[in-house]
């Protein structure tokens, strides 16, 4: 967000619900098995939608530019899809799209106790400083992790995600719930299910990936860049960098090649 504000523009972010500031829900309060996986792609559409409809008219703009990243990418995609007018510019950093993934369905069992997916998957589940490390390094070619990434930055996310759960120091180990939607999503992408069609993205679309990354990968991106219907898109990889590019050591070539593709492209647009 700094590196985009610092070309002089409005840079907002958004807490879907259950993330964040937004941590708030009858879901969330509830013993996770009580409740289905909250928050998925439908509901972040909805927040999505609330949050563009205020900032177009704070700003007074008719269009404004949006950014995804990882499953927050399928959701800007649906939205950006559905709502072609309002959005200027798409940029999909480490996006998702249908590719069956055996490998990563197993992974992602193997950390949920062997659980069944999506079908016990309840509301949220609690996230540790271990998982924390344990996700970003299985993204990783190499055990030197650091390579990708300085010494303390796991725990610096760990901290400041746990400071907005008021529950996460009473949990042993302590741990913030992070909501199980996107989860769910994510499982279905893997299974091969598309959420979202490419084809209604007539907009100028960009894709960016870190070169190590095994979430999103090169693979699911050029297919992706194949269906997008816009004339005007790209496809950047970033080498080194893995799915967590944003905060890696490399991270100051991602946000030069966000800052470029939002370049003004009309000396008198308003964009926010």
């Amino acid at each position: 967000m700094t590196a985009l504000a610092s070309e002089g523009r409005a840079v907002y972010a958004v807490d879907i619900r259950g993330f964040g500031t937004s941590l708030g829900g009858a879901a969330m309060e509830e013993p996770p098995l009580q409740n289905p996986p909250f928050a998925g792609v439908d509901e972040a559409i909805e927040d999505i939608a609330a949050a563009v409809d205020v900032i177009l008219e704070r700003q007074r703009a008719s269009a404004l530019d949006l950014v995804g990243f990882s499953w927050g990418a399928i959701a800007a995609a649906r939205y950006g899809g559905d709502n072609g007018d309002k959005i200027g510019r798409l940029a999909l950093y480490a996006p998702l799209y249908a590719e069956i993934d055996a490998t990563w369905l197993e992974r992602l069992a193997g950390s949920l106790d062997s659980v069944r997916l999506p079908a016990t998957l309840g509301a949220y589940r609690l996230v540790t400083l271990d998982g924390v490390i344990r996700r970003w390094d299985a993204d990783l070619p190499t055990p030197n992790s650091s390579a990708y990434r300085e010494d303390g930055i796991p725990e610096l996310v760990f901290e400041t995600l746990s400071a907005l759960d008021p529950r996460s120091s009473s949990q042993r180990p302590p741990g913030f719930r992070c909501p199980n939607g996107p989860l769910a999503d994510v499982v279905r992408i893997w299974q091969g299910q598309p959420l979202y069609d490419p084809a209604k993205l007539t907009m100028p679309t960009l894709l960016i990936r870190g070169s190590e990354d095994t979430t999103s990968t090169h693979a699911a991106a050029v297919r992706l860049l194949a269906e997008i219907a816009s004339t005007q898109k790209q496809y950047c990889v970033l080498a080194p960098g893995s799915h967590f590019l944003c905060i890696e050591r490399n991270r100051a070539k991602l946000y030069e090649h966000m800052n470029d593709f939002f370049a003004p492209i009309r000396p008198n647009a308003t964009r926010a």
